[in-house]
């Protein structure tokens, strides 16, 4: 996957509040609901601000502290898992 890749959030497939430092999303197609941890929503706001993968690795793995190969792979894995369930698609811009 390419850390130059923005994904973008379809406010018209979803819904999402923040709830105590975690996201609550609400697919509208499917009606499945979703949750992300203190991170992932750090993530997915991340996403939502436009900021493109290298970016979101770059300000998290400071914060964290996190070796960087093992931030990298978990930022990866959620993406993938958020385009899989359709809560994000890549942007062409």
């Amino acid at each position: 996957m390419d850390l130059s890749q923005r994904y973008a959030i379809d406010m018209n497939k979803l819904t999402f509040r923040i709830i105590d430092a975690e996201a609550v999303i609400l697919n509208l197609d499917n009606g499945y609901y979703y949750s992300l941890n203190e991170t992932g929503t750090k993530i997915w706001n991340k996403i939502n601000d436009g900021k493109n993968l290298s970016e979101i690795l770059s300000s998290l793995k400071a914060e964290y502290r996190i070796p960087e190969n093992k931030f990298k792979n978990d930022l990866l894995v959620l993406v993938k898992d958020l385009e899989k369930e359709k809560l994000v698609r890549q942007n062409s811009k």
